[in-house]
Formats: structure tokens, sequence, C-alpha cells
């Protein structure tokens, strides 16, 4: 299951303390920007979905880019951990003798989750390139995960002589390497026509070269 990030962000709104009028702003306004665009969406636009007059708006938040900055901060920092516990939960919970099978079910996994989510990947990644402290809020935050429970599973392979002795860090470049050469012409695309299936068995063909023991 992919998880979502609308539906993480609302959980997470519900765990800060702001009022509820806030909480409206903000969902509203992430909402917006992912179905219309950043420049499409007007304060009057989120005023009215959010259900609060447009000067609840301008009241907490002076222009719509402290808005945007404002989602894309608390997806960094609330959303962005949870998403990558849960899928490393769901990762290793399953039980996958073979490398290729297991390697094959998490880059489905991960191109599923950027299929699910493109349109609010699409503003976090265009916020990051174009606002330095955010960009560096990301590296922090993805430097920081916690992966140490993939790692086990990684070393269990590796002790399996199914998988390259490698470190850690380095096969996942390798595969995030990959895997994000599919899923980066749809960035900047229109497009969400994408066969999840067939580019997974392709990338995992293609990566299994590289990562089986020689």
């Amino acid at each position: 299951m992919a998880n979502n990030i609308s539906t993480l962000f609302s959980k997470s709104l519900d765990e800060m303390n702001i009022s509820d009028k806030q909480k409206a702003v903000l969902q509203a306004s992430l909402t917006l920007f992912s179905e219309k665009g950043f420049e499409n969406t007007s304060t009057r636009d989120i005023a009215r979905m959010a259900n609060v007059a447009e000067g609840t708006v301008y009241k907490q938040f002076k222009t719509k880019q402290e808005l945007l900055q404002a989602i894309v901060g608390s997806v960094i920092n609330n959303v962005v951990p949870q998403i990558a516990s849960e899928f490393v939960n769901e990762t290793t919970d399953i039980e996958e003798p073979d490398f290729k099978n297991f390697l094959q079910n998490l880059i489905q996994n991960r191109m599923q989750f950027f299929i699910t989510n493109l349109p609010q990947i699409r503003i976090l990644i265009r916020e990051s390139m174009t606002n330095k402290n955010l960009r560096l809020q990301v590296i922090e935050k993805f430097t920081h995960l916690h992966l140490k429970k993939l790692e086990n599973y990684f070393k269990y392979y590796q002790q399996q002589g199914q998988l390259v002795d490698w470190d850690f860090t380095q096969i996942i470049r390798y595969i995030l390497g990959t895997t994000g050469s599919y899923i980066m012409p749809l960035l900047f695309s229109g497009s969400t026509a994408f066969d999840i299936t067939h580019s997974s068995q392709e990338a995992t063909e293609f990566l299994m070269k590289g990562l089986q023991p020689k």
C-alpha cells in the first residue's frame, strides 16, 4: 500500500498546536496546489475550500509563498519520517528468501508511492529546487532517516551470497538512482501514464546485473 501524503499531512496537522482554521487553510492549500498548481490557486480559492474568510488566510500567512513554505516544511519535518518508517515496515514485514523478488517488491512499492503522490511530490521538488533553506532541510531529513531495519535485511542477503558486499548507503544510492530515472520524466510532464509492473521488472533486471555477487 502506498502512503498517501495528503492523508499523513492531515494527521500531522492534528498534532500541531494551531487553530482549526489554520489547519483548514493548510489542508485546503495543499489540496488546491496539488490539483490546480501553485500559480493557478488564489487565496480566495483557499478561503472558499477552507470555509474561512479570505482575511483569515492573510492573518497567518502574509503571502501565498509563505503558505507554500509552511506546507513544504511540515511535509519534510513531519510527513517524510513517517513515510520512511511505514515504508520500511511494509517492505520488511514480508519474509522473502529471494533477493531479486524482494528488490522488485521494494521498487514497485516506491514507484506506486510516487504515482499516488505525484502532484504533492511535484510541489516538494519544485520548492526545494528554488528555496535553499528548504533544500537543506530535505537533505538533512533524508540523511538521518531511520533505515536500520532495511539495512539488516540487506546484510541478510549479503550473508546468503545473493547481494554484493557493498556498503548499505552505496546500494541504496544505486537503487534510488535507477528507480528515479523512471520517475523523473513524470515530474516534469503532465503525463501520469506509467506501467508500474513492467517498469519495476525492468529496473530490477538492470540492477541485478550490478548487485549480484560475481
